[in-house]
């Protein structure tokens, strides 16, 4: 990967962590055409597609139509939680088959280097 994708990468991750926190702040879960977005942004961060994620949190943040063809649809984003967006965010940052630290050859626990997920500063340490 390089320095721009990287960048464009944390950048992604950052702007949807920022609206997930702002959500809990206020103590509401997020409208049917938020939801949308935010989750299409997640789904574009797992596929690597970092611009795209990017105008899909910027739909969010500016609440968006959902696309015509699938408005009337029902999905995921009907009845999500700010909570739920969060696990979702987590899940796509920290990997479930991500070998834990001390599990891959030649780590020694407490290790620095054996650190799983990459620093972005995002989520909490207790899950």
């Amino acid at each position: 990967m390089t320095d721009f994708a990287d960048t464009t990468r944390l950048s992604l991750c950052q702007r949807i962590h920022r609206f997930v926190l702002v959500l809990e702040r206020f103590r509401r879960n997020p409208n049917r055409r938020e939801a949308y977005h935010v989750l299409s942004a997640i789904e574009c961060l797992r596929e690597e597609r970092y611009e795209a994620g990017l105008a899909c949190i910027r739909a969010a943040e500016h609440v968006e139509p959902i696309p015509d063809g699938l408005a009337l649809l029902p999905g995921l984003h009907d009845d999500m939680t700010a909570t739920e967006l969060r696990q979702a965010l987590r899940s796509v940052m920290r990997p479930a088959n991500a070998d834990p630290p001390g599990d891959a050859p030649g780590d020694a626990p407490g290790d620095a280097s054996a650190e799983t997920g990459p620093k972005t500063g995002i989520g909490g340490t207790a899950e």
